[in-house]
Order: structure tokens, then C-alpha cells, then sequence
């Protein structure tokens, strides 16, 4: 007999009404979502925020100008890598520290913490010392500029004193050096006058000698304390405004509290 076989045909349900408009729904919120990102990609990069403006913030030596030479100006801020940007910074031999912000959408602002020109040092090539003790090059080359740079500094000379030469950007660690950097700068920070008449700085085994523009002398400690500088100010002016007969040849800042002027005799 032959075999019979009874042919079984399957119907395939069409889908209904209901998942089409579902599966519609996703494709359209798809579709809108990507259109969103392509418009956000696209504005985000537009010229709307290339970078324009630049605040600087701490710097006394660098000028403004001269750290924006530094910065990629015209570059989308989106782009930019601030962490590399701050380390090239930080390369300027003058810049010892650089925190850079973004402010959208278009500003940097850079903050600078500054290696501040203190003193020369003599007895050898004259070096210009920071007030930490680094030498600091006189003149400099910028990225991409072969015009060296640099100022001229009207400092205090540190003088009669040997001590092993360092190179550009490294620091000092003799004692006495790091004394007179460290009075230097702390009478810079506070504005002092006197400073601007301090024209030579002698170290001695226990004190700083200074010599001023008149010949004058003031014997420093090895440690100044920012009272003690505020306190010889106000002794100095005193006695300069004391006039010609009274001037005196010597202060004397080395004693704990009191501060002793002395005056030439005959």
C-alpha cells in the first residue's frame, strides 16, 4: 500500500496594528535622538567655541601677552587637553606652577604661580635667583620663536660669598643663599621701600649684610620674620625723615624685638 501523507499547510499571522505602531515609535525616537546628536556634535564643533579670550590670573614677570603666545588661540575648547596644556606652560622658565579652567564658550583662565625674579648673585657669572633659590635664565626662547626674550631686573647683587655654581633652573641649597633669596622675596611680597634701595647683600656665618644706594648699612638675621622687615620699614622711615644731620650709617634688625639705628658721631 502506498503511503499517504496529508499535506499541512501553517498560516502566518500577520502582526497587528498595535506592534507595527509600536515598532514605528522606536524607529522615529531613533531617528530624532540621532539627529539631535549629529546637531549637537556639529555645534559643539562651530566657532562658537574656539577659543577666544584668555584671563590670567598671578603673574607679575610673565606678561599676559606673552603666556597667550603660548596658547593654541582658534582651537575649540572641547578639544582641548588642559592637563598637557598646564605641563607646557609649566616648561616657561619663569612658571614654576599653571592650573588652566575652561569657561564656556570660549575662555581659559590660567593661574600662574610664578619662579619671582629675588636677587643677582656675583663672585662668577652674574645669575639671576628666584626667591627659592633657582637660577633663573636672564634671557629666554619662547616655542616657536627664535627672538630670545628677558627682561632687565633692578635687584640686590649678593656679593663675597664662593659658593658651587648651579645651572639654569636648578636650585640652590646652600644655606646662605637660601637666606638672602628668602629676604629678597619676602620684601618684595610685602612692598617694603627699603627694598628698592638695597642695592648689595654680603652673607655672613650668622647675618646678611645689606648696603644701601647712600652707603648705608642694615644688618639682617638669617631668618627675617615678615614683622621684623614691616618693623625695620617703619624705623627707616622714621629716621630718613629726620633729615640730613640725623642720618644714620647702620640699623641693626639682628636682636629679637628691638631694632638699633646708628648714627655717625663728631
Amino acid at each position: 500500500m502506498t503511503p499517504r501523507f496529508d499535506h499541512i499547510q501553517t498560516e502566518r499571522s500577520d502582526p497587528s496594528p498595535h506592534k507595527m505602531g509600536r515598532r514605528a515609535r522606536i524607529f522615529t525616537w531613533v531617528a530624532v535622538l540621532a539627529l539631535i546628536g549629529v546637531a549637537l556634535f556639529l555645534y559643539m564643533r562651530s566657532d562658537a567655541f574656539d577659543l577666544k579670550r584668555v584671563e590670567v590670573e598671578g603673574n607679575a614677570v610673565v606678561t599676559d601677552a606673552e603666556i597667550q603666545s603660548l596658547l593654541p588661540m582658534g582651537e575649540n575648547l572641547f578639544s582641548l587637553d588642559t592637563d598637557n596644556l598646564a605641563a607646557r606652560l609649566s616648561r616657561h622658565p619663569y612658571l614654576g606652577k599653571v592650573l588652566i579652567e575652561k569657561v564656556y564658550p570660549d575662555e581659559l583662565v590660567v593661574r600662574v604661580c610664578e619662579r619671582t625674579p629675588a636677587c643677582y648673585l656675583a663672585e662668577g657669572t652674574l645669575q639671576l635667583l628666584a626667591g627659592n633659590g633657582t637660577v633663573l635664565p636672564r634671557r629666554y626662547h619662547l616655542a616657536g620663536e627664535g627672538t630670545a626674550q628677558g627682561a632687565v631686573f633692578d635687584l640686590p647683587v649678593v656679593t663675597g660669598y664662593s659658593v658651587e655654581r648651579k645651572g639654569e633652573l636648578e636650585p640652590y641649597d646652600d644655606g646662605l643663599i637660601l637666606a638672602a633669596c628668602g629676604l629678597c622675596a619676602e620684601m618684595q611680597r610685602q612692598a617694603l621701600p627699603l627694598f628698592d634701595e638695597l642695592v648689595e647683600i654680603r652673607p655672613h656665618a650668622d647675618h646678611l649684610e645689606g648696603q644701601l644706594a647712600d652707603g648705608a648699612r642694615i644688618l639682617f638675621p638669617l631668618e627675617s620674620a615678615p614683622s621684623t622687615l614691616a618693623a625695620l620699614q617703619a624705623v627707616y622711615t622714621r629716621e630718613r625723615q629726620r633729615g640730613v644731620g640725623n642720618t644714620f650709617t647702620e640699623l641693626d634688625a639682628r636682636y629679637s624685638r628691638q631694632i638699633i639705628s646708628r648714627h655717625r658721631t663728631g
